[in-house]
């Protein structure tokens, strides 16, 4: 089993990249830097499919940890992942999103960050989230998995947190970078959320 992990530099993917290590689980990181790169991973941009593709060559899965930058990195990377994964005859992939992507409980019919749930003052990296997590929705044959985390903090992790398959646990305000990685790197091998969204929370 090998694990292509993006995102891997961030707060929470590289939580993911040592956790699988000390799991001895074996992944390779696409990174966009030489200086972030280790043994076995790949140096490439998101953006340009045909470096995607030859990344997941020899993969058996994905984790994705991208986030939105304001120029739609997290949307474009995401429907390149989606087209190597389907490519390569790839089926699993776990991805970071936002609460703010999961069905309102106060208001059905809307998303968490399209009513009166959200504390955003900007919407914009919630609606990217909701594109990409479109991408996977409505590609046949991916066993995907949305870890949709309420508002991330940088604390010493719970080590334990509550989960909701599409929808947040009620009251749930925070989680840990460290926690929603525990979790993401849980739920690749566990599947016990597939083709869905599942909230996160202390």
């Amino acid at each position: 089993m090998t694990i292509l992990l993006f995102g891997a530099s961030g707060r929470t993917g590289s939580r993911i990249k040592a956790l699988l290590n000390e799991r001895n689980v074996r992944i390779r990181s696409f990174v966009r830097l030489s200086e972030q790169a280790g043994d076995g991973d790949v140096i490439g941009d998101v953006w340009r499919q045909a470096d995607v593709s030859e990344a997941m060559k020899g993969a058996t899965g994905v984790i994705s940890a991208l986030g939105t930058e304001g120029n739609g990195t997290l949307l474009a990377g995401t429907r390149h992942i989606v087209a190597a994964m389907l490519e390569n005859g790839l089926s699993r992939i776990v991805t970071i999103g936002t609460a703010g992507i999961l069905p309102s409980a106060a208001e059905p019919g809307l998303l968490r960050y399209q009513s009166v749930e959200s504390r955003r003052t900007n919407a914009e990296a919630a609606m990217e989230h909701e594109l990409a997590y479109l991408e996977l929705a409505r590609a046949d044959g991916l066993d995907w998995t949305v870890i949709c985390p309420t508002r991330l903090v940088q604390d010493e992790p719970a080590g334990s947190w509550r989960e909701q398959a599409e929808g947040l646990p009620e009251n749930g305000s925070r989680i840990t970078f460290a926690d929603t990685a525990a979790c993401a790197a849980r739920e690749y091998a566990a599947r016990r959320y597939v083709r869905q969204r599942v909230g996160i929370c202390e």
